[in-house]
């Protein structure tokens, strides 16, 4: 279930629609593309408690990595952004993981920003034919020069001859107070300069089939994500999907420090696909174990080229 901010979509009558205790699992419309984003929670080496004990540089535990496989199998999606993957080891492990259970990503991408545990990687079924990723984002936040933690993943896709998309992953600075500098004010600078970087995308081609996603580590009512959209009627704005799990519910991250459900994860799409949304297919995968992969739940955007108008 998905509806556009301001704009509800009603579903397409007589399409069965398949549930794992999220929305639809694999195997429905042909011709359909889908896109997700998942922040897989610190797939990475870094301090755990193992067993009782402290160890200074632990992977994430091997049932975790299993529910994660396990998650992202009841989508089956054919373009993966990641949030939060470690070393390019660690993205292979995953990438590995995934092709062991049916599901081969033959090309793929990795951005290393300034953060340097932390990373933005996409897993794709299609050809990548441009990389134009951005991992160093100076920024400028009450007149010191910071640097987005993990900068502007962005490729080219092309999923058939003559039919691209452009896709752009982002993870954007965590609600976590930091000492040196203004959480809040790197984040909406980050945001500033995402909505410049799509704006140029835009200016440059309008038909250009943009897609935006990640975690924004924001909700929709921050100036943060209102900065990224744009305005509404603008040719470059970008809409955030209002994607629903199977019970209508929006959230995608619980924080469990605070004991607070939030919609922080987006998927924003360009005003030329606005058509070809298969509006049926796409939503929040929350199935029972969601929990034991990520405090995260994917999103993901199911798009039918079939349904772009005839001119």
């Amino acid at each position: 279930m998905i509806s556009f901010t301001g704009a509800r979509f009603s579903l397409a009558a007589g399409v069965a629609i398949l549930f794992f205790g999220g929305f639809c699992v694999k195997g429905e419309a042909s011709g359909e593309i889908r896109i997700t984003s998942y922040n897989v929670e610190n797939y990475l080496s870094m301090p755990r408690r193992i067993d009782g004990k402290l160890r200074s540089n632990a992977g994430k535990p091997e049932s975790e990595r299993a529910a994660v496989v396990r998650v992202i199998d009841t989508i089956h999606p054919d373009l993966l952004g990641l949030m939060e993957i470690g070393e390019p080891r660690q993205l292979e492990d995953l990438r590995r993981r995934l092709r062991e259970d049916g599901m081969n990503f033959p090309y793929s991408d990795y951005l290393e920003g300034s953060d340097t545990t932390r990373h933005l990687a996409l897993l794709s079924r299609f050809p990548i034919i441009e990389r134009h990723s951005r991992g160093d984002l100076p920024l400028r936040v009450d007149g010191v020069t910071l640097h987005s933690p993990r900068g502007i993943l962005d490729v080219t896709v092309e999923p058939s001859p003559g039919y691209r998309l452009r896709i752009l992953c982002v993870h954007l600075k965590a609600k976590l107070e930091v000492a040196e500098y203004n959480e809040a004010g790197l984040r909406l600078a980050e945001a500033g300069e995402v909505r410049r970087y799509v704006h140029d995308i835009l200016r440059a081609d309008p038909q250009t089939r943009l897609i935006l996603m990640g975690d924004f580590n924001d909700t929709k009512n921050e100036k943060s994500l209102r900065e990224i959209t744009g305005t509404p009627e603008g040719p470059d704005s970008m809409r955030p999907l209002s994607l629903t799990d199977d019970h209508g519910e929006y959230w995608t991250e619980f924080w469990a420090a605070a004991d607070i459900y939030s919609r922080i994860d987006y998927i924003l799409v360009a005003k030329k696909l606005e058509p070809e949304i298969d509006t049926v297919h796409s939503g929040i995968t929350r199935p029972s174990f969601w929990n034991e992969a990520s405090d995260h739940c994917p999103v993901t955007l199911s798009l039918n080229p079939q349904l772009t108008p005839t001119p």
